[in-house]
Parts: C-alpha cells; structure tokens; sequence
C-alpha cells in the first residue's frame, strides 16, 4: 500500500511525504526499550515489575485506544486484510534483516531459543512441574519483552511522529489562519511550504499552500486508532 501510494502520488504530481520514524532511530530504541524492559524485570525489590506494569499499560492506553469511535474487531478481521496478511507477516521481518541485520538476528535467536525449550519439554514422556513452571516463566518474561517494545517503541512512540507529520502537512491546507497579525508580518514566503522539517520522496513536489485539497495518509492498522486518537484528542 506504501508503494501504491507512493507511485500514484508522483503520477498525479503530488506531494509524497515520508512521514514515519527513520529506522535507525527505531532500531536504537527498540535495543533501549528491551534493555530497560529486562532491567525492570530482574529488579522486582526497586520497583522494576511496578514500572513495566505500568509502561506497558500507559503505552497500551495511547497506542491501542478502545471505544466506538475507534476501529474495533470487524476491521482488524476485514476478509481482504486478511488474505493480504501473509505477504506482510514475510514483508516486514524481511526489511529489519535488511536494514539492522544484528538486531533482527538476536530477536530471531531469541524466538528459537523459545521455541526449543518448549519442543524439548514436549518432547519428554512426562513433564515435570518444575518443567511447566519454567516454561511458563519464560513464556510471561518474553511476552512481557514483546509488549513493552512493541506497544512503547514500535506504536506509541511513532504514532506521535506519524501524527506530526500529518499535522505539519495539513498546515499547507487549513482553510483559516489563527496566526496574529505578528506572525503574518513576519513570515518569510508566503506561498512555500508551510509544514516544518518534512521529508519528501525523492522526485517529489515539495507541498504549498492550496485550497480544497486533503492530506492522504497511509498507515499500518495497528496506527489508525492511536493516531485518531493524537489528533483528535491532543491539543498542542
């Protein structure tokens, strides 16, 4: 769908604007948020399992908004997303091996391992209580890993620059200024590009101001409702 857009865009002359996160950044705080995750976790006497509890939930509260106005079950369910789920489930594990292959490396270690521990456990004649505990132990510590990251780093935090992004784009079609008279003395062009620090994709229109047009963004599923959420809700 990024790529539809993307080509579409060009045809039409439009502006194509790449409004995410850049990946590096992603990937650094991807390793800081697993990092202070298994910090938190092996330091239950200061307070650790407190903080992840509760960053996990903060996070999901932001990220994952629940309630009416937001996309509910039917959409993540929708028939042509799913049969389109696969290519995704190959696409996106794909281009973190390409772009940070250490890290993509280590999670993937890490699946294995998992996956190892319990093929060994089932593998045995009769599993010990000690063996269920372990492995249920394991089980929460990673999912608790995966949680942390993945509503924190992966959602809540790139939807506030998805969400930005989107905003400084729409600077270049609002209809009515509330800029003060101050503001419009000193603004430099008039009729150049309104949004501040937009990255837009090579060959493309750099965006103007223009009347009656609207600002298309193409998000992952899993943004739609946090970013509503930051744009309907946020003030500043």
């Amino acid at each position: 769908e990024m790529k539809a857009a993307h080509d579409l865009g060009m045809q039409y002359e439009r502006p194509v604007v790449l409004g995410d996160q850049r990946i590096n950044i992603t990937v650094d705080q991807l390793k800081f948020g697993a990092k202070e995750a298994v910090l938190d976790l092996v330091q239950p006497w200061n307070g650790g399992w407190g903080r992840l509890v509760d960053s996990i939930s903060s996070a999901r509260k932001v990220a994952v908004p629940l309630g009416e106005e937001f996309l509910g079950l039917g959409s993540f369910f929708d028939p042509k997303l799913l049969a389109s789920a696969p290519v995704s489930f190959i696409k996106y594990p794909l281009s973190y091996f390409v772009k940070s292959p250490v890290f993509a490396v280590a999670v993937f270690a890490l699946i294995i391992l998992g996956d190892v521990d319990s093929s060994n456990a089932l593998s045995t004649d009769t599993v010990s209580t000690t063996d269920l505990v372990e492995s249920l132990l394991f089980s929460i510590l990673e999912t608790a890993i995966f949680a942390r990251i993945f509503l924190k780093e992966l959602l809540a935090e790139r939807n506030v620059v998805l969400a930005d992004s989107i905003l400084e784009q729409c600077r270049n079609y609002e209809t009515e200024s509330n800029s003060g008279w101050l503001d419009k003395l000193f603004q430099a062009d008039g009729a150049g590009d309104k949004s501040t620090g937009a990255v837009y994709a090579p060959g493309s229109v750099v965006g103007k101001p223009e009347d009656g047009k609207t600002v298309v963004a193409v998000l992952g599923l899993a943004h739609c409702n946090g970013i509503k959420k930051l744009l309907t809700e946020t003030q500043n």
